[in-house]
């Protein structure tokens, strides 16, 4: 699967495969792909309301609910792992089936992370951001420090992949004031770098200042054996952002054009499925439940 050239007049758009799903309109849900189908899980709604269901779909166009009340905590992060879906939050879940959940762990060490991000390399499930640790598992229910104190500190809203044998977290917010303070949170700082390990031990900053602006509540995916972050909001402006880029490896970046379809929003739900990117939901003031979807190949 290739890239269309820089140079290519009419490079793949985006194309929007609902404007409106079955379910309700909100951003920060969780997304993982089992079985054959997208799920979709919890997310936000105005005034601080939780969503609690799940919902799946095998086209991106018409989703089942799966469940109206979740068991496991609300806003958890959803992964595969050893072939079950795992919930993980303040306490750990699993399923074989995304229908019956049996609790692992009734209490995490790391505790509750408000928008930390759990990922899977090398036969174990890694818990970063909204803190400077980085915890793993292989079972969901002993948990292991591997780093105290990371070197990009504790991030709030950054996006976090896994490519190319690494685990990578990008841009996101520390809390402290810049210089002047940025417009929209003036306690917060904004990022735009890049930082990789392969053992989640030692960490490298492969890059200060990449070429997309600093932001928080970014989301990112891996398609096409390239890292893509998309989205997010800008502290600095106060605004959403709608753009997309790729990288091969995390040092040098490219915007992918044209602009997407759909509109600059922060907190999307990103997947990679059927061999196509997709964007579905999140915040673009207002909250969305559209589905988009990029086809490269």
């Amino acid at each position: 699967m290739s890239l269309p050239p820089r140079s290519e007049k009419s490079p793949r758009r985006w194309d929007l495969v609902t404007p409106q799903a079955a379910f309700s309109i909100r951003d920060t849900a969780e997304p993982f792909v089992f079985g054959d189908a997208m799920w979709l899980s919890n997310g936000y709604y105005y005034g601080g309301v939780l969503s609690r269901d799940l919902w799946r779909s095998t086209d991106g166009a018409e989703w089942t609910m799966v469940s109206d009340a979740t068991p496991y905590d609300g806003y958890s992060e959803m992964v595969v792992h050893d072939g079950r879906v795992w919930a993980v939050k303040g306490s750990v879940w699993t399923s074989a089936d995304g229908v019956t959940w049996n609790q692992v762990l009734d209490k995490t060490p790391f505790g509750v992370r408000g928008y930390g991000e759990v990922v899977v390399l090398n036969g174990c499930m890694w818990q970063l951001g909204s803190g400077n640790d980085v915890w793993c598992s292989r079972d969901g229910e002993k948990w292991e420090c591997i780093c105290a104190d990371a070197p990009f500190g504790p991030r709030y809203g950054s996006a976090v992949a896994v490519h190319d044998g690494a685990l990578w977290l990008m841009g996101g917010a520390t809390q402290e004031k810049g210089d002047p303070p940025e417009k929209h949170y003036p306690d917060f700082v904004t990022h735009n770098d890049v930082w990789r390990s392969v053992d989640g031990a030692d960490w490298e900053c492969v890059t200060a200042h990449a070429p997309w602006s600093e932001r928080q509540w970014v989301v990112a995916e891996v398609y096409a054996g390239r890292l893509w972050i998309i989205g997010g909001f800008s502290n600095r402006e106060s605004c959403n952002l709608g753009d997309v880029w790729y990288s091969e490896n995390g040092t040098t970046w490219h915007e992918y054009v044209p602009k997407p379809g759909f509109s600059p929003r922060h907190e999307a739900t990103p997947y990679v499925f059927d061999g196509s990117l997709w964007v579905v939901a999140g915040n673009s003031w207002p909250l969305m439940n559209d589905v988009w979807r990029l086809t490269l190949g």
